[in-house]
This record gives structure tokens, C-alpha cells and sequence, in this order.
């Protein structure tokens, strides 16, 4: 069998400090800008409008997502469905938390416009074929679940530490004291077979 680290000794505390500096300044500008700009949700989260549209030949969700930032409409979810050239699109427009009376209407007339900007006139370049609204219950039922999924996780992690603030693996003994011990049961055992 082949030991890769047969004599590691890697003094990990000698760097404590730089890593304690190092995370600080990777979580407190992450905190920082989650308290200034909160979460940017899906629409699976938020709400929003479901738009299928099918054209006249395969253009790419590249194309049709540029049409729409030029709209305005950002943060659209585009998928190919079923055919090369058929297309679902997940937009909302603004940051609703929910689907207002009315907005599935105008987040389609502007996904419309945006479209026939710049793949051409309807029918003839495409066809919008179903537009649905999506509403937030899904996303309201995932919040939940991911809460309690972090908060659970935060308890099991407070669980396995230990009293002394070492968690339970640590009660082994270092590498050094084990090479020591067996070392020393060597020895004494060499002294008595030499009696």
C-alpha cells in the first residue's frame, strides 16, 4: 500500500491568524453588500410571467436575451423548449415581491416589443404561443425549507462542539505524542526482553 503522507507535520496553527484575516475579508464585504442590495430572487421566488414563443428559425436564447436587456427586461430565465426553435421565457418586470393584478399583461406586451425589435414583425418572424402567470407560492415554500435546512445545521454544528471548545475529533492526540507512546512501548518493551 502506498502512504502518501507518511510523516506529514504541517503546523496549521502557525497560519490561524492570516486565515481568521482572510475569512474576514471575504464575509464582511459579502455581508456588506447582502444588507445594502438584499438577495436578487428568481421568479420562482418573486413571481412573474411565463412567455412561450416559437420562431420562424432557431435563434439562440443569446439572441433573444440581448433583445430583452435592450428592453430593459433583465434577469430573464430563457430556455429551449421542445423544438430548436421554440422558446420559454421567465421575466418580470421591476423587483415585485408578488404578481400584481395586471403585470403578467404588461411583462408580456414588453417581451412582445422587445422580440419584434429585433427578430422582426409578428407573425412572420415569431409567434408567442401561451403566456402564463407564475406565482411566488413555490418560492414562499422554498424559503422555508431553506431556513430551517440553515437553522437545523447551525444546531448540530453547535451540538458536536464540545464543552472546552474543541469539538470530539480533537480528543485524539497529535501525531507527535502518538509517535512518542509507540516509541516508548518500543523500548520498554526491548528492556524487558533484555531482562
Amino acid at each position: 500500500m502506498i502512504r502518501l503522507f507518511a510523516n506529514a507535520n504541517y503546523d496549521f496553527i502557525k497560519w490561524r491568524r492570516w486565515a481568521y484575516g482572510l475569512t474576514a475579508a471575504i464575509i464582511i464585504p459579502g455581508f456588506a453588500l447582502f444588507l445594502v442590495r438584499g438577495l436578487n430572487y428568481s421568479i420562482e421566488f418573486t413571481g412573474g410571467t411565463l412567455i412561450q414563443v416559437q420562431t420562424a428559425e432557431p435563434v439562440g436564447p443569446e439572441r433573444i436575451r440581448s433583445a430583452l436587456d435592450a428592453a430593459g427586461i433583465r434577469d430573464a430565465e430563457i430556455q429551449q423548449f421542445g423544438a430548436a426553435n421554440e422558446y420559454v421565457i421567465r421575466a418580470r418586470l421591476g423587483r415585485a415581491d408578488a404578481v400584481v393584478e395586471g403585470s403578467t399583461e404588461t411583462t408580456a406586451a414588453a417581451v412582445d416589443s422587445a422580440l419584434a425589435r429585433a427578430l422582426g414583425p409578428s407573425p412572420d418572424h415569431y409567434k408567442v404561443l401561451r403566456t402564463e402567470a407564475v406565482g411566488p407560492k413555490v418560492g414562499r415554500e422554498l424559503q422555508g425549507k431553506a431556513f430551517l435546512a440553515i437553522f437545523f445545521s447551525f444546531i448540530v454544528t453547535l451540538g458536536s462542539i464540545s464543552p472546552s471548545g474543541s469539538s470530539g475529533a480533537s480528543a485524539w492526540p497529535p501525531c507527535s505524542q502518538r509517535r512518542t507512546t509507540s516509541s516508548a512501548r518500543s523500548r520498554s518493551s526491548a528492556t524487558s526482553t533484555s531482562k
